[in-house]
This record gives structure tokens, sequence and C-alpha cells, in this order.
């Protein structure tokens, strides 16, 4: 076990401090302050009655209804199978075995307003994933031992930015560094496990962090060799479309053509986990009409946890965000409210925008959306959080020296060899000044990307 168990035997209530000198004085004093904040809620929630401590048999579960039909089979199977994963956390209020931020991620997909300070239940397990990294820091600072530099920090990264905590400063640690220098330190390890290395791509992504060109060579090619099959094309894919970068196009459209080559005459992408992260993939890609692909396998996850009456952690954390058609992509973009551990500035503003698309080549678009985004935010981030809210929006661009170039906008390509490009206006009809990703609107401003010729 890498998460750090407390007892009386381990502390000398005394003095405050830890009669194992291994740990650091700066780490202890940590640790015997989040401990003391389990502690606390540990001892609320009992005398509250104990809810969401396991009950066994007592729950009445949403699939023991009879007649279920439908889209209400998935909302049941969610909420089966968050209780089922409820249920089995330890007396730490964890899961254990470092899987404490892969759980908090699937309730967070299942249900983006699970966790809250507000309630101690959520609250305290999300201390235990805290206090699961720092204990680990606390014997390997740069955390590049084969446990945690091989991919597992990527999936704290995202615990943290899912329960709207910053990894940039985690206690003092730039999480962002350490993973990225994992990919130096364990380069072999990654060359020879893209799922991995397609992993620790997408956490830096969803923290916004700088993706480097050679990464995004690195985790694939066109057409693609995929050691470990759906999984692995899977995670690329979500990877290239968490970064949305045109010029790797080629590389991203052939592990999603894998995937879908792979689905079988039962409509399903393997077992249970391969058919998850294959329809994580599928809704990552914004294009309803390949929707129905995700119909048999939502219908045999949804079925897998209702047989089974006490269904295995690994397969909840696989399948919950799936049944709730999400993907890993969709961590952190719930915007932070003021009772989350708010990394941010608490008055942060969230405002909203109109963006309008052109076709002023065939004129025969014209569409107005809005949108919101957080003060501080780019317009970039903007189309961002528009392509990840709507559907029927989607766009592509490309990384170059002045920034983001859009390459194509709801399907809709600018052509090079026709001299045509994404022009972007502002409401006064005027050509922005620079890239999209290096401007920040403001509130009630609306902007127009047209398709136009120079």
């Amino acid at each position: 076990m890498y998460y750090c168990q407390l007892s009386d035997n381990d502390i000398t209530y005394e003095t405050g401090l830890f009669k194992n000198t291994n740990f650091e004085p700066n780490y202890l004093k940590i640790l015997v302050e989040m401990f003391k904040d389990i502690t606390i809620l540990s001892i609320l929630i009992q005398m509250a009655g104990g809810f969401l401590l396991p009950k066994g048999e007592n729950h009445t579960g949403c699939s023991g209804q009879i007649m279920l039909t439908g889209d209400k089979v998935r909302q049941c199977a969610i909420e089966d199978g968050t209780r089922m994963l409820l249920e089995q956390r330890n007396t730490e209020w964890g899961w254990g075995e470092r899987s404490e931020a892969e759980a908090i991620i699937a309730l967070h997909l299942a249900n983006d307003a699970w966790f809250s300070k507000k309630d101690p239940a959520s609250y305290i397990s999300v201390k235990q994933m805290n206090l699961d990294l720092l204990s680990a820091i606390s014997n390997d600072v740069a955390l590049t031992n084969p446990a945690w530099g091989r991919g597992k920090l990527a999936h704290y990264v995202l615990g943290l930015t899912a329960t709207c905590q910053d990894p940039r400063n985690f206690y003092g640690h730039n999480l962002i560094d350490k993973l990225q220098n994992h990919l130096n330190v364990s380069s072999k390890h990654f060359q020879n496990n893209k799922f991995a290395y397609a992993l620790v791509v997408l956490s830096l992504c969803n923290a916004n962090a700088t993706v480097d060109a050679a990464y995004l060579k690195d985790i694939s090619t066109e057409p693609g060799n995929y050691t470990f099959g759906v999984d692995e094309a899977a995670m690329v894919y979500l990877a290239y479309a968490c970064v949305n970068d045109a010029a790797y196009s080629s590389q991203s459209k052939a592990a999603f053509r894998y995937i879908l080559h792979k689905r079988d005459s039962k409509g399903l992408y393997g077992n249970e986990y391969s058919t998850a992260l294959a329809v994580q993939a599928i809704f990552a890609s914004h294009n309803k009409s390949l929707e129905s692909l995700s119909d048999a396998g939502i219908a045999y996850m949804a079925n897998s946890i209702d047989r089974s009456k006490n269904p295995h952690k690994s397969m909840l954390l696989s399948v919950l965000p799936a049944l709730a058609k999400k993907s890993y992509i969709d961590v952190g973009r719930t915007p932070c409210i003021s009772d989350i551990i708010v990394t941010t500035p608490p008055s942060l503003k969230v405002f909203a925008i109109k963006i309008t698309v052109i076709n002023n080549v065939s004129g025969h678009f014209n569409r107005v959306w809005s949108v919101s985004l957080n003060e501080g935010q780019t317009l970039f981030n903007a189309l961002q959080n528009l392509q990840a809210a709507d559907s029927s929006f989607s766009f592509t661009s490309t990384t170059t020296t002045y920034g983001q170039s859009i390459r194509s906008v709801c399907g809709m390509d600018a052509l090079t060899v026709n001299r045509q490009y994404w022009q972007m206006l502002d409401s006064n009809d005027t050509p922005l000044s620079t890239a999209s990703d290096r401007f920040f609107p403001t509130d009630g401003s609306s902007f127009t990307l047209k398709l136009t010729k120079w």
C-alpha cells in the first residue's frame, strides 16, 4: 500500500510528530493536519448515521425495479454502479491499491456534482486521494519509481483536475513537471506501452499543460500498430481528441478506424473494459451519427452491473464513465464552484459570448452559438468549451509559430489549394490581430469564424 495508514502507534499525540523518522518534517505537518480532517469527518459521518457506509442488502437497487426500458436501463446502471463503488471503500474511505484517483474520476464522470466540500462522505475520499499521493511523494519526491512513474501519476493529475485542485501546486509540488519528467526518465517503458504514454498526454492536455509535439508524434503512427488492441487505440484517440491539433488528424483517424473495425457481430469491442474505452472514444468524437455504434456496448455494460451482486472494482472504474456517455476528455470540464477545493480566485467571473460560423465560399452555412467561459480563458478555450457542450459544433486546429490556426469548423475544411482560410472577426467585423489562443474575450462579446478566400 502506498497510502499512509495512521494509527495510535504511528502518532505521538503529545508532540504531534510521527514516530516514523523517514517522513520529512514538512510532509509530516501536512499529513498530520490531513489526518485530523479525515478523523473529524469520519466522526461526523458516523454521528449522522453512517450514510454511504456499506450497507449490504439494506440498499434497494435501481436495477431491482421491474419493466425498465430505454434509457432508464442505462441511468439505473449508473446509479447502481455508483452505489456499488462507494460501498467498496475501505476503512480509510479510499479504495486502496493506488486506485483512489481512478475511483474519483469514475464517480466524477458518472455525476459531475458528486464531490462537494459540504458533503463529508465525498470530501473524505478526496482527502484520502491527496494523502495517498502525498505519502508517496514523501518517500520519492520525483515519483519516478515503477509504481508511480509509468503512468499512475497521470490518473492522480486527472483526479486532482476533476476535484478542482491545481496539479501545478499540490502542497508546493508541481505534478505537471513530474509527469513530463516521467516521459524522459521512463522513455523506454512509454515507447513500449503507448496506452500509458497516451494516458500521460491526455492528462497533460486536460490540465491545460503544454503538450510537446514530440509526444504527439510518438504515441501513434498511421496506419497504427496497437500492441494492446482496442484499449490502446482508444486511449491514443482520446489523447489526440483532447489536443485537437489538425496536424495529427491522420493518426487520430487511424486509431478511430481501428476501434470501429474491431466491432464484432454483437456490436461489442471486446470485454467490458475494452468496450468501455471504445464507447468513450465514440462519444469523444462528437459525431452524432456514430453514437448508435455504442448502443450494444452500453446495454452490455449495464447488464454487467445488473447481473453481478458484487462487481469487481476495476470493472466499475471502467464502465461508469462510458455508461454516462462521457470520456476522460470531460474530466474537469465542469466549472469549479465555490464549495469545491478551488485553486483559482473565488471571484473568478463566468460569462457568455456568441460565436457565429459563416461559409463565405459556398454561402450555405450561417449559424450562431452561445458559449460560457471563465474570465482569463482565451477564445480558443471558448471554442473548446463549445465543442464539449454542443455536438453540433466542432473544429480542428494546428499549432503554428503564431499560435493555434483554425483548420476546419463543423466539418468544413479550409483548403489551402483553393486559397481558403478561416478568418476570425470581432463584433465590428474587424479581423483579430492575434491567434485565438492569445485573444481574451470579454463579457457579451461576439466573434465570427468565416470561411473565405485570400
